[in-house]
């Protein structure tokens, strides 16, 4: 089963937007500081974090942000292409 992830910045930043955007296919641009990505039941949040440029050798210069695993509960009003990108992700089990 493919897991969720959401990647949080705390300003935007196109090298991280960038990153995430060609290593994840399935991913969700919500807002410029905040983006959902499907990827690999082995996934773990750190190998998310390094890969768009959070942490580690190749972080991007002055990006700051977090990374959490969603456990598939989600709740309130927004944008309907969001809801469809989550059941779409959800289900690809």
């Amino acid at each position: 089963m493919k897991k969720l992830f959401a990647v949080v910045l705390y300003e935007p930043s196109a090298e991280v937007e960038a990153r995430l955007s060609e290593a994840y296919a399935e991913h969700h641009k919500y807002t410029d500081t905040f983006y959902l990505v499907c990827t690999e039941p082995s996934a773990v949040t750190s190998d998310i974090a390094e890969t768009v440029g959070l942490k580690g050798d190749n972080r991007v210069e002055d990006s700051s942000g977090v990374v959490f695993k969603m456990n598939s509960a989600f709740s309130g009003y927004t944008q309907r292409s969001l809801w469809e990108w989550l059941e779409s992700a959800t289900d690809k089990g």
